[in-house]
């Protein structure tokens, strides 16, 4: 067991060296001075520049500021922003609780949606539910999530007036207690969660279906069916407890598809959270916001498919005694 776990740590840390190896580099090799250099109305004097420049090292090669990125990463520092010039670390930690709260929300959403749906589509193969539900995730699946955030937008905040239109809180908001602060909060992050939950609930809702279907047949179905059990019976009381090892799998891996998609998510609804300041940061090529928001994406990779193969081996005794 630790063994195989040891194995799967050491391959992504490899792997999250090298992708910010790339990025790094990438970033390096745009067009344009970090610093600030003469575009815009207002230029910055050019000892400003210089300043600026000597200050971050932007001179240096860049294989050399990366060796020096890594130096001062294994201290705990994760450097300084070029254009807030504050510290790495307290901005990350301003706006992670956001993104979390909204990645978690999200993939509550997917699973409460995606189970029941795979759970009376696989009480009916081909049946007529098993066809609507593929018909309507396939749907959402297809729409682009602008264009899907656009008409929640629309038809939630604009024409019913149920949900705010965006931001992360009400003007007046901080004076409530913590209790009606949060519930604020939560009411601004209904629309963002559902618009990022969309995205994988057609391919969760068929994985959940197509494993209670495998997981249901043979002898145990027939045999329950013969004790008076239908199927929908059958497939919740048995059959979502052996589909739970591959639902585990497959949500380790909805992790790092979150963090992706609340990009451009964050960006639609004014969300302050990790994925509105990785857009800006790459806009503004302040390169060490981007290589922390990419080592925080890549660790929550890791951490999410690490402790699916815990929970594998902990719930499955096949896995357990073959490792």
């Amino acid at each position: 067991m630790f063994p195989a776990i040891a194995s799967r740590i050491a391959t992504a840390a490899v792997t999250l060296v090298l992708v910010t190896l790339v990025v790094f580099a990438l970033l390096s090799a745009l067009p344009g001075d970090p610093s600030g250099g003469e575009e815009g109305p207002r230029p910055l004097p050019p000892e400003y520049r210089a300043a600026l420049r000597a200050q971050y090292h932007l001179d240096d090669p860049w294989v050399v500021r990366y060796g020096r990125w890594v130096h001062d990463l294994m201290r705990g520092d994760l450097g300084t922003s070029f254009t807030a010039r504050q510290p790495v670390a307290a901005i990350l930690s301003d706006r992670l609780p956001v993104s979390l709260g909204l990645n978690g929300l999200a993939l509550l959403v997917m699973l409460g949606l995606a189970v029941p749906m795979g759970i009376f589509g696989a009480s009916q193969p081909d049946g007529p539910w098993d066809r609507a539900g593929w018909i309507a995730t396939t749907a959402l699946y297809a729409i682009p999530v602008f264009w899907t955030a656009l008409l929640l937008q629309w038809l939630f905040a604009i024409r019913l007036g149920w949900l705010p239109l965006a931001g992360l809180s009400t003007d007046g908001a901080s004076r409530l207690y913590a209790a009606g602060a949060f519930a604020d909060s939560l009411r601004h992050l209904v629309l963002p969660a559902a618009c990022l939950a969309t995205g994988g609930l057609a391919y969760v809702t068929r994985f959940v279906r197509t494993n209670l279907v495998e997981a249901t047949g043979g002898e145990g179905g027939r045999a329950a069916r013969a004790r008076g059990l239908s199927t929908l019976q059958y497939v919740a009381r048995h059959g979502v407890v052996q589909a739970v090892v591959p639902l585990l799998t497959l949500a380790g891996f909805l992790i790092p598809r979150l963090v992706a998609g609340s990009l451009l998510i964050e960006a639609i609804f004014n969300i302050p959270g990790l994925g509105s300041l990785l857009f800006d940061s790459i806009l503004s090529r302040d390169l060490p916001v981007v290589l922390a928001l990419t080592l925080v994406s890549g660790l929550a990779t890791l951490l999410g498919t690490t402790l699916a193969d815990v929970m594998i081996v902990w719930l499955d005794p096949r896995v357990r005694r073959a490792t």
